[in-house]
Formats: structure tokens, C-alpha cells, sequence
């Protein structure tokens, strides 16, 4: 940029979007503002020094920023645009993120030096949750850039909330080639990084070295006196220099560092790629297993900012329209079904939760939703864990609670039920076996029949302006009255089938839970084994498997589940499962 001057000043307007409002601070690639967006709220806006922007392909950065502003997730601060500004004749490439009402974890590091063990553990396990679905895209997203300054770490509640924030300089990866430049802090990067080579195992690498530093108050290599205060080229000499040594053992350091997190972090810091875990997935599943062998106590931080540094977290403060998924609520308990999630929170949860915003586009908000599919497959679980998810009161209806031997009785029952739901709004109002109570008006249904699937068509119109919204199951979708699925009523079809393996592993992982299990149990063979069974089989085939070892009075194993499913066999049957799909492709069982 100019010198130590600012590129730009409090009030700018940027193409008539932003509006500066702070110069948040300077680092290696540019320049960060915190903006107001015309329509989006509070907003943190990069600016790219000259020669950076000079270097970068626009349409390149755009694209970049385009997959970026999908990865949507609790512990990522999201991406938003990538755009350019002509200043003084230069032409400058800035990108805009969420603002994280907080501050960076280098700052808090700055006044700690070192954090609780089980504060470090609970920021790392949150990084890798977001890294994980970083690294899970086709092809994988790269950061590039992990260190203490690109996380933040949110106040927003009582516990601190960590989001690895700065894809700015993130990539897809392309394992065959290598990037036109390094990037990132010297202390942090992996070794192939210095040659120019990005993998997701380099995120690993970094992430390793963040979670060490945040509980020992140190780095795993100790760098020479005259390398820490030379220039970048003595800097990198003295990091090449320092990691011919072992690194320091945490647990020397740390006295609550256990022998499992230690093997764990050791092998994340191993500089031989093919020693090291090769994603954030790989990381995240053996911290997390390390832990349960020697499981760390729940941090409860009342307050981690000073109150010396209130005031600057305060300054920050400004209302976002951007709104992130809190760990430990509906969408965490449910196993797999990763696409599922993406859609219902892109397409339902952020209009219902931003109103305003989508009104603003005149983007309808969406009435209801329609499950389907065969029997087992978790539509009634899906629906509760939607309700905890988006925060609303939850009504479960079935055609057995609004049955009545009166005449006109089911029509009264239908409306005092959405009364209530509006009394107690924002509400879900969860309908199972809809097909039993709207079926088809056509052919030969009684009158009586007729007029409650009016009533209920009349109430479940626009009911998202009353705050209720409509999730409607049923296996049978040919025998659902039509006039349900327009636009305004159930605006969103989606079908549920038998798990994918990859949701099968995940779910036979989370219905074992803290069960005795041993080491060398295979689940990715079961999950292989398993192909067909819906939600309920793998829940009785886990169970069944817990039985016959606890009577062998031995830890669970795949000897185990290979006993139970030599006798048993999926509820549904693969003819069914064909139909339901025909039904999915055509809307129709024909």
C-alpha cells in the first residue's frame, strides 16, 4: 500500500455496497476494514496490497470466492465477494467475509501465552470441524494460511466460538500440480509448503503447530536467537535449521497433555507427508478418539476477554445479518446426510431465520416441507433435530390426534392445532402421515374427507407470516392431495433413502457412542456390509451386536455384527427402494 498510510478511510463508499466504518488492521497480504453492506449488515472487508492484486487473475479469485461463499459451516467465517477498487491509479482486489464479534486467537495469545489445556483442545476441535468440510469439497479447499491470526474466536455467547476466518488465500487442490506462490506465516507452514506445494495434509500441518502453541506457550521447534530477529530468508534458514531436531514433546510442556493427544499431535507434526494424517478428517477422528481414551473435561470459560479489553471487543460489536450453526444443537446429532443438512440450512433455516434480508429480495420465504420416503429412514427424527436446529417450538400431529366421531369434529381439530402452533410461534408444526390426513381428493372420497383437506389447505396457506412451519412425512407421496405441494403450502419435496455408506459409517460410529468397542473393530467393513438398511435396521443391528457381546461379557467387535447380519435382513427391499427412486426422478410410481 502507501507507506503507513491507510488505502482507505472512514466513510469511503465502495461501489456503492460499502461503506467503511474501521481500519481493523494490517498483515502481510493487504489491508482489513470492518464495512457496512448496503443490505448484509457488518462485514469484514481484505484488501490486497498492489503487487498481490497485480499477480492474481480476477476471474481466477472470483471463482475461488464463488465455492468459498459455499462453505458454510459454525466454524468458518464465511466468504461473501471478490471485487476490485481503483485507487490512485492502482487497481486493488479486496474480498468481504462475516464479521466475528471478537478478536483473533493471536490476540488473546498475546495476553495469555499459553491456554488451558482444555480451552486449547475445544478451540482446536472446532478449527478441524471447519477445516474438515474444507477438505471434504471436490476437489478439496486448501487454506494455505492457518496461524493464530486467522482464528477467530467469537463471544457472542458464553463460551468462546472459534472460526478459522482468511480464505482468502484458500485454493482448490490440484494433487498433480503446485501453486504460483507461498503463502502463510514461515513458523506455521509445513515443509512442502516452502517448495511451493499445497495439500491438505500442509492444513494439518499448521493446525498441528496452533494447537501446540496455544497450551504449551511455545512452538515444537525452538528457532535460534538470531533467526527469530533476522530477515524472512534468516527466518526460513532457522525454521529448516530447527526441525532437523525432534519436536518438543507436549506432554514435557503440558502436564494435561495425555499419551494418545500426544501420539495424535506428533504424527498431525510429522514433516514426511506420508507420515502425517492426510486431511482434517484424519486429524479430527484421532483427536477425537485420543480424547475419549483419556476424555477432557468440558472447559466452561465465564469470561476469556479482560475486562481491560472489553472495550475493544465492544468497538467491534456491530449487528451481522450473517448467522451461524452453534455447535451442539439439532443438525449436530444427526449421523451423515451431510448434503441434506447443506440444503435445508442454504434453502430453509437462513430464510427463516433472516426474514428481513430475503424480503429485501423479494425471495419468497418457504411455507413447508414434504418427507418421503421408505419406512425407517429418520423423517420424524430429522423433523425434531430440524426444530432444535432453527430454534422454534415443535407440535407433532398424527391422524389419530385430530381424529373425532363428530361431524365437522377433525375440522375444529385442525384449526385449534395451528391456533396453537401460532400461539406459541415461531413453531414447527411436524404432520406425520400426511397422507392419511390429506389423501388425494380425487376419486372416491367422502365428502367429510373433502372438506378437512380443505380446512387444512386453508390453514396451512402462507401460515410462514403466522411464524409456523410445516414439515409433512409420509411413505406413501401418491396418495398426498396435490393442491399440498404449490407454492405457499409445502414448498420443498425432498425424498429420504437408505443411508450411504459414508452415513452408515457415521451412524453406526454415533449409535455405539461410549459403548465398549474394540480397537480393531472394523466399520468400514460393516458399513460396507450394510448396504439397504435404513435408520432403524443399523439401530437394531448396533444393539443386537451390544447384546452378543455383552453376553460373551467381551467389548464389541466384528465378529459381533457379522452374527447379526448372517440372520438378518434389510426392512426394505431393494424393489421398493427402485420405486421410491422412479418416484423421485418422475413423481411417479409408474
Amino acid at each position: 500500500m502507501r507507506g503507513n498510510a491507510q488505502l482507505l478511510q472512514r466513510g469511503d463508499n465502495i461501489l456503492g455496497t460499502y461503506t467503511v466504518e474501521n481500519f481493523l488492521g494490517q498483515g502481510a497480504f493487504g489491508e482489513v476494514y470492518r464495512v457496512k453492506h448496503r443490505f448484509l449488515g457488518t462485514q469484514v472487508l481484505k484488501v490486497f496490497k498492489a503487487e498481490i492484486s497485480a499477480q492474481t487473475d480476477m476471474n481466477t479469485l472470483a471463482e475461488e470466492a464463488r465455492i468459498l461463499s459455499t462453505l458454510t459451516h459454525p466454524n468458518i467465517v464465511r466468504v461473501f465477494e471478490a471485487n476490485t477498487i481503483e485507487k490512485e491509479d492502482h487497481s486493488y482486489i479486496f474480498i468481504t467475509m462475516g464479521f466475528v464479534m471478537g478478536e483473533s486467537l493471536a490476540q488473546l495469545l498475546a495476553r495469555k501465552v499459553a491456554l488451558p489445556f482444555q480451552l486449547a483442545t475445544s478451540i482446536q476441535l472446532e478449527v478441524l470441524s471447519g477445516l474438515s468440510l474444507a477438505h471434504r469439497q471436490q476437489p478439496p479447499v486448501v487454506h494455505r494460511d492457518i496461524s493464530p491470526d486467522n482464528v477467530m474466536l467469537s463471544y457472542a455467547e458464553d463460551k468462546p466460538l472459534a472460526l478459522l476466518s482468511d480464505f482468502g488465500l484458500a485454493m482448490q487442490a490440484d494433487l498433480n500440480e503446485v501453486f504460483l506462490r507461498p503463502a502463510g506465516k514461515y513458523l506455521f507452514m509445513a515443509p512442502e509448503c516452502f517448495f511451493r506445494t499445497y495439500l491438505p495434509c500442509s492444513d494439518v500441518f499448521s493446525t498441528a503447530i496452533v494447537y501446540y502453541r496455544m497450551f504449551t506457550g511455545t512452538l515444537p521447534w525452538e528457532l535460534e536467537t538470531s533467526a527469530q530477529f533476522g530477515n524472512s530468508s534468516a527466518l526460513v534458514t532457522g525454521v529448516h535449521r530447527a526441525r532437523r531436531r525432534a519436536p518438543l514433546k507436549p506432554s514435557d510442556l503440558c502436564e494435561h497433555c495425555t499419551p494418545a493427544v500426544e501420539e495424535v499431535l506428533l504424527k498431525a507434526l510429522a514433516l514426511d507427508i506420508e507420515n502425517r494424517y492426510s486431511d482434517a478428517t484424519q486429524f479430527l477422528s484421532a483427536l477425537k478418539e485420543a480424547l475419549t481414551v483419556s476424555p477432557v473435561k468440558p472447559v466452561v470459560v465465564e469470561d476469556p476477554i479482560s475486562e481491560s479489553d472489553q472495550d475493544s471487543v465492544n468497538s467491534q460489536s456491530g449487528e451481522t445479518r450473517y448467522k451461524v450453526r452453534r455447535p451442539g444443537k439439532g443438525f449436530d446429532e444427526i449421523a451423515g446426510m451431510h448434503s441434506l443438512k447443506e440444503m435445508l440450512y442454504h434453502d430453509v433455516i437462513l430464510p427463516l431465520q433472516d426474514k428481513e434480508l430475503y424480503e429485501q429480495y423479494q425471495v419468497s420465504i418457504p411455507n413447508g416441507l414434504l418427507l418421503y420416503g421408505p419406512p425407517g429412514c429418520g423423517k420424524t427424527f430429522i423433523s425434531q433435530k430440524f426444530a432444535k436446529e432453527v430454534g422454534y417450538n415443535y407440535i407433532e400431529v398424527k391422524p389419530s390426534d385430530i381424529a373425532s366421531i363428530y361431524v365437522h369434529g377433525t375440522q375444529e381439530k385442525i384449526k385449534e392445532t395451528f391456533v396453537l402452533a401460532e400461539k406459541n410461534a415461531p413453531t414447527i408444526l411436524f404432520i406425520d402421515e400426511i397422507d392419511a390426513v390429506m389423501p388425494n381428493r380425487e376419486g372416491d372420497l367422502g365428502h367429510h374427507y373433502a372438506a378437512e383437506v380443505n380446512e387444512f389447505l386453508v390453514q396451512m396457506t402462507e401460515c410462514h407470516k403466522r411464524g409456523i412451519f410445516i414439515i409433512a412425512a409420509t411413505n406413501r407421496p401418491e396418495k398426498v392431495d396435490a393442491a399440498i405441494l404449490r407454492t405457499g403450502r409445502l414448498d420443498k419435496i425432498l425424498y429420504l433413502g437408505p443411508p450411504d455408506k459414508e452415513a452408515r459409517k457415521e451412524l453406526i460410529l454415533h449409535l455405539l457412542g461410549t459403548r465398549p468397542v474394540e480397537d480393531e473393530f472394523d466399520v468400514d467393513l460393516i458399513a460396507q456390509e450394510t448396504e439397504f438398511f435404513v435408520t432403524s435396521d443399523m439401530s437394531f443391528l448396533v444393539n443386537e451386536a451390544a447384546r452378543e457381546a455383552l453376553k460373551e461379557r467381551t467389548k464389541i467387535g466384528s465378529k459381533h455384527f457379522k452374527n447379526v447380519l448372517a440372520r438378518i435382513r434389510p426392512s426394505v427391499s431393494m424393489t421398493q427402494i427402485a420405486a421410491y427412486q422412479r418416484f423421485n426422478d418422475s413423481r411417479s410410481f409408474n
